[in-house]
Order: C-alpha cells, then structure tokens, then sequence
C-alpha cells in the first residue's frame, strides 16, 4: 500500500469505538483524512455477565480509551487537525488530552525534531456519571521487573491478596505470576496491522506514553471484572524529566510520573468515583526499591526488566537480560551495593561493569556525558551513589569500568556525595496512597530505614 506523505495529511481522525460483548474485546477506530481505517482491539478474557449499569460504566470507560489509545496513530503524522467523530468532549478533558499528548509524545517529538501543534475541539455536553459501585478489590499491575514484585511481596506481607494484572503475557511476566502464587488477569492489545505497514514505509515512529494507555485500559477492565483499586509500581525517581525541548521537560517515564497519576485521577472521578489509581511505590526512589528487592530472593530466575524481553515481536525477545542496554546497565549498577556479586552475576549472565565497551553507556547514567538516558532508569544522583558504593567494595572496585570511572565520579561529585545516602534513601510523602494501606506502607518505610547491607 502506498501511504501519503506528512504534508498531505490533513487531519487525524476518531472514528467510531464499541465493546463486543460476545467476544468480549474493545474495537477501537481511527483514521487519517478519508483514508483505510485503523483498528486496534484489545481483548478482556473471561468477563463475567454484563448488566444496564455496566453497559453504561463500559461505553464511558472506552470513549476515554478511545482518545487515550490513538496516541499510537496519531504519531505517524501528527497532523494539526483533529477530529472526534465518536463523541464530544468538554473542556477539561480537552486539557487532559492535550497534555496527554504533548508530555507523553516528549520524547518522540525530540528525537523525530517536531513540534506537535495539538487543538482537540470540544462541545459544552456533559457525560453522566454511571451509577455502577466497584467492589473493594486490588489489582497490581505486572510488567516482570523488580518493581511490581516488590509491590506484590509488600501488599502480600501487609495481609492484602491483590489480583494481578498484564497486558500481554511474555515469559518474565507470566513467570513471576507462577512464583507470586497470586490469581491474574491478562488482556490483550492489538494494534493495527495497518501501522506497522506505516511504520515499514518511514512515517514518523517513536515513543509513546505505554502506562498511560494502559491506564485508560485498567479503567474498563475495573468496570469488566469489578475491582476499585490499581496499585501501580511507579517510583518517585519518574518524576524527573531527561532534557529540555521548546521550554518543556522531555520526560521517558511521563505517564509514570506523579503529574499524569494526579492528573488521571482528576479525570476518573467523573467517570468512575470509585476507581482509585495510585503508586505504590512512589515514596520510595529506585535505589529504596532495588534495597528492598534484594531482600526477595524467589524471583531471581524469572524477573527480566530488559526491554528485549518484552518486544512486540515475540519472535525477536530475548528469554532473560541483553546486558547492554541503558536499562541493564542501570538495573545491575543499583542492585549491586545490595546483592552478592556472585548472586546478581548469576542472575545477569555477565558482569557490565567488567566490560570496558560498555563505558560509554555508564558515563550516560553518571551524568558524565550527554543526559540521562530515554530510559526507564533512576535518577543520576541514584547511580553516582551506588558507584561510589561499589568503589569502596573490594568485590567490584578492581571492575573495569569502576576502575576507569572512579576519578571522574569523584571529581564532579566529592562535594555532594556525603549527602547523597540521605536523599535518596528518604520517604517521599508525595504520593497518593489512599487509606486502607497503612501497613503495607509502614512495613515499606520500615525496610528502606532497617540498617544493612549497602547503606555506606
């Protein structure tokens, strides 16, 4: 098929959306101009019996869904007019969109060097409220890393037995469902075939705001399967953007942070005033999750936070970690001043650190070159302590790379490195936790504060 060029496209289109109660899948519709549709579904397996008033909370969940999802699409032209021909939207969610849109589409638009222009129309009709109550249930989302299984573990020790959640179903996350012993739910995405033609034929391509997206889909599946409360996995360190484009932070982990989180929960309160969505682990840095998680030995074999592991290709994943990506270099550097040398080799299959070819990659994390990496990896304040951890260890300050690095760390850093342990290892009361969570809270606070390994 042969695909228009930018400056032809004229407008990115809403289509139409619905829910497919025999197959229980949401179709979601759009299109470029008066061009071949695009449809994405998404399948909710083994939905209970749908009633009036979870008819209603479905067809408002995926209006929302709808708008959330074509993120996706929209990228390949991003084209400046935009039309709804599904419904109509208010004022208020006219700015959530375009704040959805233009912060999760940061990176994207810094690396293809555009500059969205964004202008949703909207209309003064009002969506009703559904009368739909959720029944007190947690769902924790689980995306095969380290995070979720600390959410897991901690909500499993505080008493509460969460259901757990995935979109698609790679081997590290069904893996760590195996260990976890916890019942799940696994939904899946399909995106147009039709984009990846796109995409094979040069349109612009790039990231998009992933968790965000499946925020909108853990709202339906909420109404589908009757639960009130997501706990997600998302760390505080995710606030913290890469760079600067056009005067706005360029953040990778965007709708990871505490302002999609607030703002999403704005929204939802006129939609579904019972469904909560917060982190879990927002208080905490990446360097406070990575302490805790080393206390967790059963998923050593199965956690893989690699992004190789979970391509939409399943042909093209790799089994467990590449070891040389921005992510794997992170997730060993903040694991090591906690774990066995021996113990996180094993689980890697290689030591980075020893690898003198991966120095650049490092330089990146340290705040020696460039910016932090478009990655979801912790702050760089967060590794800077960590290595200044490991160069004190006789087990890794004979490495490579702690060898080649140690002067330059010390140098741009000797200043700030006695407050460093401090500030990275504090819980942050910036969060939305909601109550009923208390002691899953304080048994997390407990661990970052307990004395032991790796607090030097």
């Amino acid at each position: 098929m042969i695909f228009p060029k930018k400056d032809d496209v004229e407008a990115f289109v809403f289509k139409r959306c619905f829910f497919d109660e025999k197959t229980t899948t949401a179709h979601l519709i759009y299109a470029f101009d008066d061009g071949p549709e695009l449809e994405e579904r998404i399948f909710y397996p083994d939905v209970p019996p749908i009633d009036a008033a979870k008819r209603e909370a479905i067809d408002v969940c995926l209006r929302l869904l709808h708008l959330a999802a074509g993120v996706s699409y929209y990228k390949a032209y991003i084209p400046e007019k935009i039309k709804i021909e599904s419904t109509v939207l208010s004022k208020e969610e006219v700015g959530f969109f375009k704040m959805f849109y233009e912060s999760g589409l940061g990176e994207f638009s810094y690396r293809n060097k555009v500059d969205p222009i964004l202008s949703f129309p909207f209309g003064d009709k009002r969506i009703a409220t559904p009368a739909i109550r959720l029944k007190k249930r947690t769902v924790v989302p689980v995306g095969g890393g380290k995070d979720s299984i600390v959410t897991i573990e901690t909500l499993k020790a505080a008493g509460i037995e969460p259901v757990l959640f995935s979109v698609g179903n790679p081997r590290p996350i069904r893996d760590t469902i195996a260990v976890s012993g916890l019942p799940s739910i696994t939904v899946k995405r399909t995106l147009s075939p039709l984009l990846t033609e796109m995409n094979a034929a040069g349109v612009l391509n790039g990231h998009v705001p992933v968790t965000g997206i499946i925020a909108f889909i853990l709202a339906l599946a909420a109404v589908l399967y009757d639960f009130s409360d997501v706990a997600m996995s998302n760390e505080r360190s995710a606030n913290v953007g890469n760079t600067i484009l056009n005067g706005r932070t360029v953040n990778h982990q965007w709708s990871k942070s505490v302002e999609f989180e607030k703002a999403f929960t704005a929204l939802m309160q006129n939609v579904l005033p019972d469904f909560r969505y917060f982190s879990f682990l927002r208080p905490l840095s990446e360097a406070g999750i990575a302490k805790r998680f080393a206390a967790i030995r059963k998923y050593d074999a199965v956690f893989t936070s690699c992004n190789r592991a979970f391509r939409l290709d399943a042909t093209k994943r790799l089994d467990r970690w590449c070891g040389e990506c921005d992510k794997c270099r992170f997730v060993f550097l903040i694991l090591a001043p906690f774990m066995e040398k021996e113990r996180l080799v094993n689980i890697f299959g290689r030591n980075p650190l020893n690898e003198p070819e991966q120095t650049r990659g490092y330089e990146e994390l340290l705040g020696l070159a460039a910016f932090k990496p478009f990655e979801c990896v912790g702050e760089i304040k967060e590794s800077v302590w960590a290595f200044l951890n490991l160069c004190s260890r006789p087990e890794w300050k004979d490495d490579a790379i702690v060898k080649k690095l140690k002067d330059s760390v010390l140098t741009n850093y000797k200043k700030s490195a006695n407050s460093l342990k401090d500030e990275i290892f504090s819980f942050s009361g910036d969060h939305f936790i909601p109550k009923g969570y208390e002691d899953a809270l304080g048994r997390l606070e407990k661990q970052l504060e307990s004395d032991g390994l790796g607090l030097r």
